[in-house]
């Protein structure tokens, strides 16, 4: 890009965080030096995770990006859906506040993106009858945002517009307080705050990394979380590690989950057809009452060892 063009991007650049406010997350370099956001550390921070959602769709779409058609929901700026769009895939983002879709068709325009649009519209709205079928979907830093039953809701409908590849990067929790149910089937988490009860739709609104509407959400533990996409048809999920992201917190995974063939099985057949296993929950909390268990055990014992020797 010649110094012409970059001096009028930047200006445009300017001219539109005059009206709209600057980028609060995503760093989209949109040619000649300039970013959306050039902030060393969230630029550092994004490359990496960038890297890890592009290599994986990369590896596991099954097909060339220019063949995938991909979702990105609750699309904040646009950052992971553009990359893929620059990769030659057509995208649609869905995200429901106005500032956010701003920015990222201003990102798409700037790089003369044609196969990338943002809609306007609720996650919890997800259907094929509206947005159609999509080789890949990206749920990044969504899900966590939402509170039970929408968590599950969202899972499911996710599940039915996927074709082939979901990549989840979530928080999950590792305590264990609220048990949840969901078309008959138990799960777990922990409830975290999002907003006060008494702020009001505006308000609520106005906080760029929070929930759009409920008052707490739901971050489901990692077992939970497996359970609830076997539920809603993916036949393997697993966790991404790399592209590594080091020093990032133990509760935040990217998790990917296949939708497949169930598995016909030769050398044991009976299985073929068998009820599929649940991951078993493995929480803090739960190991904590589980040592909590076993120390009282231990305690008790030798309370009565000293009872016995007394007599």
């Amino acid at each position: 890009m010649d110094d012409v063009n970059r001096e009028e991007l930047q200006r445009r650049k300017q001219e539109f965080v005059d009206r709209h406010g600057s980028w609060t997350a995503h760093t989209i370099h949109l040619g000649g030096g300039v970013y959306t956001d050039h902030d060393p550390d969230r630029l550092d921070g994004n490359s990496r995770l960038i890297r890890r959602i592009t290599q994986a769709t990369l590896d596991l779409a099954g097909k060339p990006l220019d063949q995938v058609r991909a979702l990105d929901l609750a699309c904040l700026e646009g950052q992971y859906g553009i990359e893929l769009a620059r990769h030659g895939a057509d995208v649609v983002g869905i995200e429901i506040r106005e500032t956010h879709i701003a920015k990222a068709r201003f990102a798409a325009e700037a790089l003369k993106l044609s196969r990338y649009e943002v809609r306007q519209d609720d996650v919890r709205n997800l259907s094929v009858e509206t947005y159609g079928l999509f080789d890949v979907v990206l749920c990044i830093g969504i899900l966590y945002h939402l509170d039970a039953p929408d968590v599950f809701e969202v899972i499911r409908r996710m599940a039915s517009v996927c074709t082939r590849l979901l990549i989840i990067d979530t928080h999950v929790s590792q305590w264990v307080d609220s048990g949840l149910t969901f078309e008959g089937k138990s799960y777990r988490g922990r409830r975290v705050f999002e907003h006060l009860s008494w702020t009001t739709k505006e308000q609520r609104a106005s906080k760029p990394w929070a929930s759009i509407d409920n008052a707490s959400s739901v971050w489901l533990s990692r077992a939970s979380l497996d359970n609830a996409l076997q539920d809603a048809g993916f036949t393997s999920v697993f966790a991404c590690d790399v592209p590594a992201l080091p020093g990032r917190r133990p509760d935040r995974q990217t998790i990917i989950a296949l939708k497949g063939a169930p598995a016909e099985l030769h050398c044991t057949p009976a299985e073929s057809g068998a009820p599929l296993l649940r991951s078993d929950e493995k929480s803090v909390m739960g190991s904590l009452g589980g040592f909590a268990s076993r120390l009282y055990s231990v305690a008790r014992g030798k309370v009565e060892r000293l009872r016995r020797d007394r007599r």
